[in-house]
């Protein structure tokens, strides 16, 4: 932690259990992750794609102050979020957009964003992309600027001298095709002195350039660190080491306490698979937060590790709530106001000490982060549970994966969890509904929570899906808050695509 040796650490005791008081470290409760693109579409003439379905993106210039406050930041000022971590690093940072659109923001484009949030006790982080590509999927001006061009030899797969003539410079300067690789071959090689000391300097200048509240470290875009088989942790610990070192000496420098926060994969082990020793950077006293997972998971959520982990260490833990449609793989409902709460409240639930939105751009629905930073509140509003799915090995393996869609053969038994952090017995309501695909005649399976039988199940064919549900009173009483156990005997074959609990408290 940085500077923190000087705070004592008084535990807080919620209503779910013994959590760590993010405010006594001098954090936010709630973290809220600015992509940048409020500066980085303006200053390249992009479209802004963070839009309600159905809207046209538009460009938006910025010809006053108040045009680049005015669409996110200052409808975020009235909500309970205190705490911005805002990406001044996507590759180019902040301070190198061009800036003949940018002109009404001054010299540096960041310096009006910093001054306007850090106004009335609010906390500004800056927030440093560890390895973004997402040049590997677009040839914009902007994600292949001439640093990247000239030093993509630090690529994890660089292309050769052939290839980059014949296949990526047309691509990238519109003349053919995108040529086919793996996305993460264009991620920057950790493994290189060069590659760590290029991120340091940058991190460094951030620390020179701005009166900041402390620095985020987002390994999560994108964890692809090392080439298979040349993981080098040891490598990212003295880089953690460095970074915790450069912010102490900016802390001595400002007069004040800089925050060190780490956002990192969905568990641990996860974390360790990529090179990241979380648990070394805690030993060390570098961490002022942990900052738990991509926020793409729901029921498959690793948070309790975290938890353990740093609290041994007297650290707070942020869940992680991600925007982006990245369950509706999952759950055709997921971006609903009750699916949302849903996840909020499991992280809650699972010992978070502060929330941390991620992707969460569209003004119009600020107003339920209310909802959410209130958990007195939220325990009396209707939410949606439901299962994850498989994603594989998304975003290098670094995401938690759910069990769905599940394949089941007549006469065989599966058994499922999912985590409720409602109080069922309590609830007004109660509903299940399963969705399953079946060829053939359908039998519906025999159905028991947590060791009761599910009985009156209704049966409904919408299209391709057939559909159980069930508002029983004994529903209520078979479930829990907590983990549920769901166990099916299939009486026919068939294919579980979908779980999910309604509960209106």
């Amino acid at each position: 932690m940085v500077v923190a040796a000087l705070l004592l650490w008084p535990a807080l005791l919620l209503a779910q259990g013994e959590c760590m008081d993010p405010v006594s470290r001098g954090l936010p409760r709630i973290l809220f992750n600015d992509d940048g693109d409020d500066l980085k579409s303006p200053a390249y003439g992009l479209p802004d794609l963070w839009v309600p379905a159905g809207e046209r993106p538009l460009i938006r210039p910025v010809r006053t102050v108040g045009d680049c406050l005015g669409y996110r930041l200052e409808p975020l000022a009235g909500t309970p979020v205190k705490g911005l971590a805002y990406c001044g690093n996507f590759g180019v940072p902040v301070w190198d957009l061009p800036p003949a659109r940018l002109t009404a923001l001054g010299g540096d484009p960041l310096l009006p964003v910093i001054q306007f949030w850090r106004r009335n006790g609010r906390a500004f982080f800056f927030s440093m992309r560890m390895n973004d590509y997402h040049h590997s999927w677009s040839n914009g001006a902007h994600l292949w600027d001439d640093f990247r061009r000239a030093h993509r030899h630090w690529f994890l797969k660089p292309p050769s001298d052939h290839d980059w003539q014949t296949r990526f410079l047309p691509w990238i300067e519109g003349r053919g095709p995108q040529p086919k690789f793996e996305a993460e071959s264009l991620a920057y090689d950790y493994a290189l002195p060069e590659v760590r000391a290029h991120f340091l300097q940058q991190f460094r200048e951030a620390c020179q350039r701005y009166d900041l509240d402390g620095a985020e470290l987002d390994w999560l875009r994108y964890p692809s660190l090392f080439r298979a088989g040349e993981v080098k942790t040891a490598a990212l610990t003295a880089f953690v080491g460095e970074a915790h070192a450069i912010l102490d000496a900016a802390a001595k420098r400002r007069g004040h306490p800089l925050r060190l926060v780490t956002r990192v994969p969905d568990s641990p082990d996860k974390a360790r698979a990529v090179g990241l020793d979380v648990e070394a950077w805690l030993k060390a006293g570098w961490l002022d937060a942990v900052i738990a997972g991509h926020g793409g998971t729901f029921s498959a959520n690793e948070l309790e590790p975290w938890v353990a982990l740093a609290h041994r260490h007297q650290v707070p833990v942020y869940g992680v709530l991600d925007r982006m449609e990245f369950r509706r793989k999952a759950f055709v409902r997921y971006g609903s106001p009750e699916t949302l709460r849903a996840a909020v409240a499991t992280l809650w639930q699972k010992g978070a000490d502060g929330l941390y939105f991620f992707n969460y751009y569209l003004p119009g629905e600020y107003p339920l982060i209310r909802e959410f930073a209130d958990r007195t509140l939220l325990a009396q509003l209707a939410k949606e549970y439901f299962l994850d799915a498989n994603h594989g090995t998304a975003f290098n393996g670094t995401v938690s994966n759910g069990p769905l869609p599940v394949g089941m053969k007549a006469g065989a038994t599966t058994s499922l969890s999912l985590f409720l952090a409602d109080d069922p017995a309590r609830a007004k309501e109660a509903r299940l509904e399963l969705v399953w695909q079946g060829q053939g005649a359908f039998e519906p399976p025999t159905v028991s929570i947590n060791g009761h039988a599910c009985a009156g199940l209704k049966l409904e064919r919408v299209q391709t899906n057939i559909i159980l549900s069930s508002a029983s009173p004994g529903l209520a009483k078979a479930l829990k808050c907590g983990a549920n156990e769901f166990t099916f005997k299939a009486r026919s074959a068939a294919t579980l695509t979908s779980l999910s609990v309604h509960i209106v408290p």
